[in-house]
């Protein structure tokens, strides 16, 4: 374990010189010759345009709001992931790739109009000065913030802002209002938000997004869940969009040997560059690995997982992945304002081009090329999904047959689950009334149920909802729109379910975040099937990266 440390220091310490490229690929400005007579002729009629309306037009025009949507328009008629960042949103576009933003550092919910806090996130301003689980916001440097109408994007703007800004709060706590004073900090952006033992040697982690700082996150949980004794390991890409290519190619580097091909990508203006595993230690080589995706994993997730797949090094489970092979770079206007650019395709180590087909200018065909699958029954059924010959490729260990064509399409499928049980209980969690009194539920029993359920083991054995608490439940939600009909009481599966649910999101309001998915996982389909994978793995999970007979 000392080796690995002395390795998470070493990348530490020579990533934030790699990050530097926003997705890895060395560009140069245009040079002058670059450009044609016509070219340069093209690009002054758009200049004159703006001057001349500025100028002549019958009514005064704001230039900005001309200028945004003209470019927006010019990138809309390229593939369907060039896109321009107007200067407002530039800094929350920027904090996505960072993991980090300037804040107060709370995890909320909005009830009934009042922000109330989920969670203080540890060494973050706010629970440096003693905000809480359970305390509602009333006021924000002064300004009413209940009854308002009040959205995540108002919040944002209202505790967002520059590093050592002052945000003075009025809070409640037990109907006792408190005046809280909170000087605006960094704020981690986590991408590992979840990493536990879910077997005593086997370690699970949930990475969702690439930053900046998820490699760090990423081999400082893959060295704690070794130190507690996990050999075998279970990545979740599911719902991951991606972000920074160079972190799917240092993540893959822990499962790797070095020097061997991660991604390479290629573009008109840009040459072949090959992105290989680096030495960043030994420890995790041999480990076994199974790695979850759906259709909603994309982009560096693709390289990360296409990468496993076609050395043989991991089992893919889920379902067929969004396809996103193109390669963005970022670039600033003077006043702040961003475009993000494709400059090339990016193939896996198999030669694998993943991006779904489209046609340039038209981003309505392809956004129905998705909702195509969910119609053509793909999500529910892997028979649904026809490759042709011509998309065939071949790993590189063991010479398994994989596809191109659009995403990566794991090894083991598991369909989409819409059989839900309930239709009762589907309702309240489409209106987000249970997790609202539980909110209440959790702020008036906090201390009894701390006391009760003292970790996780002991409310996953023993948390139960009383009657009394569900019928309490029940009325609350039949207050608030979602009555159970005239006539009818509840059947078994609907208490089942909600008893179920009720234990869920009491996990996430009492505990963490953390604890509502390790109650998720004792249902995940997903998660059941790599658990199995890798507690039989010479007979099942190893029997999938050997070729087909």
């Amino acid at each position: 374990m000392r080796f690995l440390k002395f390795q998470v220091v070493a990348f530490f310490l020579t990533f934030t010189v790699v990050a530097l490229h926003a997705q890895g690929l060395h560009l140069m400005r245009p040079g002058a010759s670059f450009f044609s007579n016509s070219s340069i002729a093209n690009d002054a009629k758009l200049v004159e345009l703006v001057r001349t309306l500025r100028f002549y037009y019958v009514d005064t025009i704001n230039d900005k709001e001309v200028v945004d949507k003209a470019i927006t328009a010019l990138l809309q008629e390229l593939d369907p992931h060039s896109y321009y960042i107007p200067r407002e949103q530039s800094d929350e576009a920027i904090s996505e790739l960072s993991g980090h933003f300037f804040g107060v550092g709370i995890e909320f919910a909005i009830q009934r109009d009042t922000l109330v806090v989920m969670s203080a996130i540890p060494n973050a301003p706010a629970e440096r000065v003693g905000i809480r689980a359970g305390d509602r916001f009333l006021t924000v440097n002064g300004e009413p913030i209940t009854n308002i109408k009040l959205t995540n994007s108002k919040v944002a703007k209202l505790l967002r802002g520059p590093k050592g800004t002052t945000v003075v709060l009025d809070v409640m706590r037990h109907n006792k209002v408190e005046k809280y004073t909170v000087v605006r900090d960094s704020v981690p952006m986590n991408s590992v938000d979840v990493a536990y033992l879910i077997r005593p040697d086997i370690g699970y982690l949930r990475v969702t997004r690439f930053a900046e700082p998820t490699v760090n996150e990423f081999f400082g949980a893959l060295a704690k869940l070794n130190s507690e004794g996990a050999k075998s390991f279970i990545l979740d890409l599911r719902g991951n969009g991606g972000g920074l290519m160079q972190a799917a190619i240092l993540m893959a580097s822990a499962f790797l040997p070095q020097g061997s091909l991660i991604v390479y990508a290629k573009g008109r203006r840009v040459g072949r560059q090959d992105f290989e595993a680096v030495q960043l230690g030994k420890v995790f080589l041999k480990s076994k690995l199974v790695v979850l995706v759906d259709e909603n994993t994309a982009s560096a997730s693709e390289i990360l997982s296409g990468a496993l797949q076609d050395w043989d090094r991991a089992v893919i489970v889920g379902r067929r992945t969004f396809g996103k092979g193109l390669v963005q770079n970022q670039f600033a206007f003077p006043d702040s304002s961003l475009y993000r650019i494709t400059v090339a395709r990016y193939y896996t180590p198999s030669n694998r081009l993943i991006q779904t087909p489209y046609t340039l200018g038209d981003k309505n065909k392809y956004r129905e090329s998705f909702i195509s699958r969910y119609k053509n029954g793909e999500l529910f059924h892997k028979d649904s999904i026809h490759f042709p010959d011509s998309l065939k490729y071949s790993t590189l260990r063991t010479h398994r047959t994989v596809y191109g064509g659009g995403g990566i399409m794991p090894d083991v499928f598991i369909p989409l689950d819409t059989t839900f049980a309930s239709n009762y209980v589907s309702g309240l969690l489409r209106n987000g009334l249970i997790r609202q009194w539980v909110i209440d539920y959790v702020d008036k029993h906090r201390d009894s149920l701390l006391h009760a359920y003292k970790d996780f083991e002991a409310y996953k054995e023993n948390f139960v909802i009383s009657a009394s608490d569900r019928n309490q439940l029940i009325d609350y939600c039949a207050r608030n729109g979602q009555k159970v009909k005239d006539g009818t009481e509840l059947s078994e599966t609907d208490i089942r379910e909600l008893d179920w649910y009720t234990k869920v999101f009491v996990a996430r309001t009492l505990h963490s975040f953390e604890y509502m998915h390790r109650i998720l996982h004792l249902r995940d389909e997903e998660v059941k099937c790599a658990l199995d994978l890798l507690e039989n793995w010479a007979k099942k999970g190893e029997k999938l990266l050997q070729p087909t007979q």
